[in-house]
């Protein structure tokens, strides 16, 4: 029984009260936890992690958009929005986010169905500080009318960002068409015109001022409603001790009031009624693909947390071993991809869905589909379930919370404040979402009963439905705030006889005992006083090298295997890039059956294409990874190509192709501009040329040239010898036997390098004609990654733009709901990137980015050298984090590796070097590089102007087209005197496009810039006995920091994967 005790209030502390039992945590978890409850209601979790260098608190509440207003949908979303914008103790709309930005910290918000949740995390010692403002917000908020003019517009711009987005569309309709007045069908997002309805519901039209001001009225009103201590959870991790913790905590959270409601509202009526399943929804998408989904409404779930039995029956019907509905309907050619489980709130409403991407076969075949579906459920009614399949799938629930690793502080205090609103028993709060306790049967076959045709939804997606599918003369229905197209249909009656005919598939059967579970989980625990820092190169010869570390402080019996199969044939022209995606893919299709039961028993594979060769990974608990890569490396080497297979991949790849250019229009700038600095890139478009004639025959042959000659790279990281590391090696040689490349062969990734004084622009058109959005992308190159002051200075300039750029841009400005600042790596030439998404005009954005840039320059010039020293500093909190799990350690081991600068302890001489850096250092860099009217002649700018087709700007319109040269566009070159008195000439490029085929002008433009070098290694002690003679063998390639010469022509032709 829970036992819970009185701690009396001391000094400015109120009492609460305290969980006294023991909570049940993970093996390797040394944490201390503290679980308390304040007098007003408020649950919270105190974590004591005295190794943590970030601090983290998360706040949820049991309120979402399921309690909106009927008359004001989005409201909940709105006051999230709101309320985290100024407080009466700390009233600056940008205090918070200067806080948490200043200080290496980061900080979000989300709004869902039936929870809310606030976090941030920070340099640990500024928790104490960041605490009171987070609790502000919830007993002090002011929610000004000047913001509420303003933030409202950035709710609608969220809107319209995903206005395009398939999968908010179809959640929409899927909400739309439910019970008329019930919680979930509500509009959570909101907009404009939602919000501001409340305001214009009065006989006559009132100002825009009297309209948002009666919104204003409703939200506080709402507010004050709706959010309420004994709602909130919270969870907070630092360094301090627990009862440290406690005290920065119960005071502040104390002040927010308990208005009396209901601690965990829940809403478990039925969304759907009887008119609402048994039916058939065909909805019109805005990409081109097929799919479907078979969903029913699930009971209330929330006191079933000890057996899951949603998730056992997702093990099941997502099963994709032999047997089961995915691998039937892939060997009929209908399938893409498969997966089923529970979604939904545990408080609201909950479905299960199997949701398919189908061929257009699959799609035709729509009814033979959902006959498999429903012929495996009525299997699973029919059959009996032996123990093994729950107690594999308990097995490995126990064995993975047994070796949880840590993962970031802000991540595990969001999951912990959620956990605090789940019916779980206090003792359980950390083990009750993970651990599978007890067989419920009885509860697993009453869901199945349910899962049948009548209570059904059956969903089918595409973007133009056939009328052989559909029917003719459909009359299309529109939902209101997406304007989603959809007709819903009640199943005929020879639908429903064909899936109601039971089980009668014989190639249908429940899952075999899974081979792949681990036995071995011992692991070779030998504390050392401090965990490496690098790996070490064990292994050098012409063919290979593999780098190698013994896990030294995260004790999980696990390995990572990376391994690079470099080859210049993998992507020397468009054909080459195709053939090479194929036979990846074909690779992974091929393997998908054989290896499920791998990935369901912790070890999990890739194979994927990039521009340098193939990249293989396997990881997990290391007892079966040698059996996996030599299942996986054989297939690689062995496949046969199944013409049925590969049109099925060669349809999904074209369909992947075709919509690339349907994306958000700030992922698409962005990735122009990246292409734009990359000597050789074929784009989608350039790909699907060559897709339709490329044979089975063909795939093969390339695959025997591309392993023929290679050179092998690997980094094996955890529980694993040296030893065992070598023998690895040896097995990927074996396997793929190849010869080496010459060193000169060797894929080497390079950047194009802009002149100072460049101006350039590339305007295109967004490809989707619904599409209300444009972007800006604008670049601003500063120089090699070897420059590590350079770097440093730039990496200082960013993260001081990046709370202004937010506040002035996004929230004074209104520009969109899309507006960032980051740092840029392009091939190891790094610079400052600001990326806007908007209604206005790409050309009136980059006019506002300049006056920000400009006026920022100011600022930064008159900072408080105090200021400057807290930037700086968090700065550092940053670049010194440490990793908190095995994965996040291979991963930037690996990061290194791939760069071609082995630089491990980059960060380490980063920090030292943001130490010495000066403000003025930082303005003359600013001035040169960043500012446009001091840098005009200095610096290297690149912006790409991606505009809707709904815009009146035309990509042509700023442009004196050449007439000998149509695909160019309008350069402008002046010349400048330099300090020396030569003449360095400023260049400004306009580049216009018009389809996604790229043009001469693009060519040409690319063709005059230099190149910049290729990356060379650090040396330093990983490379161990191979350092020295490495270090010979470089001679005049090792380049000293800051001096890397530009060359002209790119031998080597490298870029991103796509």
């Amino acid at each position: 029984m829970s036992t819970w005790a009185d701690v009396p209030a001391a000094d400015d502390v109120p009492g609460y009260r305290v969980f006294v039992g023991e909570l049940e945590k993970p093996s390797l978890d040394i944490r201390q936890y503290r679980l308390v409850e304040l007098h007003n209601g408020l649950r919270a979790v105190l974590v004591q992690d005295a190794g943590t260098d970030k601090a983290a608190a998360c706040l949820a509440l049991t309120t979402g958009h399921m309690l909106d207003p009927e008359d004001a949908p989005g409201l909940a979303h709105f006051c999230e929005h709101m309320i985290s914008k100024g407080s009466e103790p700390y009233p600056a709309e940008n205090d918070f986010l200067s806080f948490i930005n200043a200080n290496g910290g980061s900080r979000n918000a989300s709004t869902g169905p039936a929870s809310t949740e606030y976090w941030f995390s920070i340099r640990s010692a500024e928790l104490g500080a960041g605490l009171p403002r987070l609790a502000a917000f919830f007993h002090a908020p002011l929610f000004t009318e000047s913001l509420t003019a303003r933030e409202i517009n950035a709710v609608d711009a969220e809107f319209k960002k995903n206005l395009q987005n398939d999968a908010r569309r179809i959640l929409q309709v899927t909400k739309h068409l439910s019970i008329p007045g019930h919680p979930w069908a509500k509009f959570g997002t909101g907009n404009y015109a939602s919000l501001s309805a409340v305001g214009r519901s009065g006989e006559e039209a009132p100002s825009e001022e009297a309209v948002l001001k009666e919104t204003r009225r409703r939200l506080v009103d709402w507010w004050r409603q709706e959010y309420c201590a004994s709602r909130m959870m919270l969870a907070v991790i630092g360094r301090e001790s627990v009862d440290e913790l406690a005290s920065l905590v119960v005071p502040h959270f104390s002040r927010i009031p308990n208005r009396g409601l209901d601690p965990r509202p829940a809403f478990k009526t039925d969304a759907w009624g009887p008119e609402h399943t048994g039916t058939l929804t065909f909805v019109q998408t805005v990409k081109d693909y097929y799919a479907f989904d078979v969903s029913f409404q699930l009971p209330d779930m929330r006191t079933h947390y000890q057996s899951k039995p949603g998730s056992f029956l997702s093990h099941l019907l997502g099963h994709e071993g032999p047997g089961s509905v995915c691998t039937y309907l892939k060997k009929k050619g209908w399938l893409l991809s498969l997966s089923a489980g529970s979604w939904g709130s545990s408080r609201g409403a909950q479905f299960f869905k199997v949701h398919g991407r189908l061929t257009v076969e699959g799609y035709a075949h729509y009814r033979d589909v959902v006959e498999t579906v429903f012929d495996y459920l009525a299997l699973l009614r029919d059959s009996p379930l032996p123990a093994y399949h729950y107690d594999e799938v308990r097995t490995m629930a126990a064995t993975n919370f047994h070796f949880k690793e840590k993962s970031h502080p802000h991540s595990y205090a969001s999951t912990l404040a959620i956990a605090l609103a789940e019916p779980y028993p206090p003792e359980w709060l950390l083990s009750g979402a993970h651990l599978y306790r007890e067989w419920d049967e009885a509860t697993v076959r009453q869901l199945l009963d349910g899962f049948v045709p009548a209570r059904a939804r059956i969903t089918l997606e595409a973007k133009n439905h056939l009328e052989q599918v559909v029917g003719p003369d459909v009359r299309w229905e529109t939902e209101k705030w997406y304007g989603t197209q959809y007709t819903v249909r009640r199943m005929d009656d020879a639908f429903l006889h064909q899936i109601n005919g039971g089980h009668v598939n014989e190639e249908l059967h429940l899952p075999a005992p899974n081979p792949f579970i681990p036995q071995n989980l011992s692991v070779d625990r030998v504390d050392v006083p401090e965990p490496k820092k690098y790996p070490l190169l064990v292994k050098r010869t012409e063919l290979s090298q593999l780098w190698h570390k013994k896990d030294d402080q995260f004790w999980v019996p696990k390995a990572l295997i990376f391994i690079d199969i470099k080859s210049p044939l993998a992507y020397t022209t468009p054909r080459h890039a195709v053939l090479t995606r194929i036979f990846v893919d074909l690779v992974e299709d091929a393997l998908a059956e054989l290896t499920y039961d791998a990935g369901l028993a912790g070890v999990s594979y890739s194979v994927m294409n990039q521009i340098e060769g193939l990249s293989v990974f396997v990881g997990g608990y290391n007892d079966k990874l040698p059996v996996l890569l030599r299942i996986v490396l054989e297939k690689i080497r062995d496949l046969r190509v199944q013409p049925d297979r590969m049109q099925v991949l060669k349809e999904k790849i074209q369909r992947e192709c075709e919509n690339f250019y349907m994306r958000q229009p700030s992922q698409l700038s962005e990735q122009f501009a990246i292409w734009l600095l990359m000597p050789t890139v074929w784009t989608p478009a350039e790909k699907l040329s060559e897709l339709t004639s490329i044979t089975e025959s063909e795939i093969e042959r390339h695959r025997d040239a591309l392993l023929s000659k290679t050179f092998i790279e690997a980094l094996v990281n955890g529980t694993m010898s040296q030893e065992r590391s070598l023998d690895i090696m040896t097995l990927v040689e074996e396997c793929l036997a190849p010869r080496p490349l010459l060193p000169k062969e060797i894929p080497r990734q390079r950047s194009l390098v802009l002149p100072p004084g460049s101006d350039v622009v590339f305007k295109k058109r967004h490809s989707n004609p619904e599409e209300v959005n444009s972007s800006l992308s604008y670049y601003l190159q500063f120089g090699d990654i070897s420059d590590t002051r350079l770097c440093c200075t730039l990496a200082l300039i960013a993260d001081m733009l990046r709370e202004p750029c937010y506040s002035i841009l996004r929230t004074e400005e209104q520009l969109g709901y899309v507006v960032a600042c980051s740092q840029w790596s392009i091939n190891g030439i790094n610079g400052l990137g600001i990326r806007i998404q908007s209604a206005r005009a790409p050309s009136f954005l980059e006019s506002r980015v300049d006056a920000f840039l400009e006026t920022l320059g100011a600022g930064i010039a008159s900072l408080p050298l105090d200021e400057f020293a807290t930037y700086k500093e968090g700065l550092i909190v940053k670049k010194l984090e440490r990793v908190k799990n095995l994965r996040e350690e291979t991963a930037r081991f690996w990061s290194h590796i791939e760069s071609g600068y082995y630089d491990f302890i980059r960060h380490e001489t980063d920090a030292s070097v943001i130490r010495e850096l000066t403000r003025d250092e930082v303005v003359r860099t600013y001035d040169a590089l960043v500012r446009p009217s001091s840098g005009a002649q200095t610096r290297k700018k690149l912006s790409v102007h991606l505009l809707s087709q709904q815009l009146d700007e035309h990509p042509l319109a700023t442009s004196a087209v050449s007439d000998a040269n149509p695909a160019a566009t309008d350069a402008t070159t002046t010349a400048t005197p330099t300090d020396s008195g030569a003449v360095r000439p400023r260049l400004a490029i306009v580049l216009n496009v018009d389809d996604n085929i790229r043009g001469e002008g693009e060519s040409v433009f690319k063709a005059g810039l230099a190149c910049g070098p290729a990356a060379t290694p650090v040396f330093a002690p990983a490379f161990g006995e191979y350092g020295h003679a490495l270090a010979r063998s470089s001679g005049a390639c090792t380049r000293a920091i800051g001096s890397a010469p530009l060359q002209t022509g790119c031998a080597a032709s490298t870029a991103s994967r796509l």
